[in-house]
């Protein structure tokens, strides 16, 4: 069993050295470990700490653009992870962003620049009052899922990462709605999410699931033994994963 692609991958585009290798130092070890596919992903530009300038865009895709032509043995993508900026479901998902992107990835993220105070104390001081009230748990999660099911619902989205990180998710209705919206749902092998627990959960509707490195620098790319490890643990059918071999 192997991985043949790695679809969340962040480079130097991102602000503050979030990601550590530059494009061709991406694709170069992409191609050196036998991917067929790679896709650089930077956070999307609401993001404070870590977005990709919105005027570095269009240079990061001519970038992406003369790899192909450098390194024809491999499929390269352009693509953003976006981020969720309110309950509505609005993301960073712009039309500029989406002129330059060939995937879109998107979850939720701290440091976003959210649309409102209201949101941002939402989905910041609720969630953290959360982890020690049952009933304030129950009514955020709620609303947090709500979150993420109107982005889906009203964006493409690609794949849907690491869904439960950060804040909790009723995974179950997010699987749902993955089956109606196509979405890709990752385990993600940088963090906890999806776990064995949810994928199990997530497996019960008809969808794919993707493991993604999440790598912050070369020398991750195309690792996948733990998002392996948990799917091994639910027990879910690999070939339900589009990335294996």
């Amino acid at each position: 069993m192997r991985t043949i692609a790695d679809y969340h991958v962040h480079s130097t585009y991102s602000r503050r050295n979030h990601g550590k290798s530059t494009i061709e130092e991406i694709v170069q070890r992409a191609v050196e470990i036998g991917l067929e596919e790679i896709a650089v992903t930077d956070h999307g530009p609401s993001h404070y700490f870590y977005g990709i300038k919105m005027e570095k865009i269009k240079e990061a895709k001519e970038k992406i653009i003369q790899m192909r032509k450098k390194y024809p043995q491999i499929k390269i993508l352009m693509g953003v992870e976006a981020n969720i900026l309110d309950y509505k479901g609005n993301t960073d998902i712009s039309d500029e962003v989406l002129k330059y992107c060939d995937i879109i990835l998107c979850g939720y993220h701290i440091g976003t620049v959210f649309s409102s105070l209201d949101d941002a104390w939402k989905f910041t001081i609720m969630n953290k009052i959360g982890r020690k009230s049952k009933k304030v748990f129950e009514d955020i999660r709620e609303k947090n899922t709500e979150a993420v099911i109107n982005a889906m619902n009203k964006y493409k989205i690609n794949i849907l990462t690491h869904p439960g990180d950060k804040i909790p998710l009723n995974t179950e209705l997010i699987a749902k709605t993955a089956e109606k919206t196509g979405t890709i749902l990752e385990i993600n092998n940088s963090h906890s999410h999806l776990n064995a627990e949810e994928i199990k959960i997530a497996s019960k509707y008809d969808v794919k699931f993707v493991i993604n490195s999440d790598a912050h620098i070369k020398d991750n790319i195309g690792r996948y033994e733990n998002g392996l490890k948990e799917a091994m643990d639910a027990k879910l059918d690999l070939s339900r994963i589009i990335n294996l071999r």
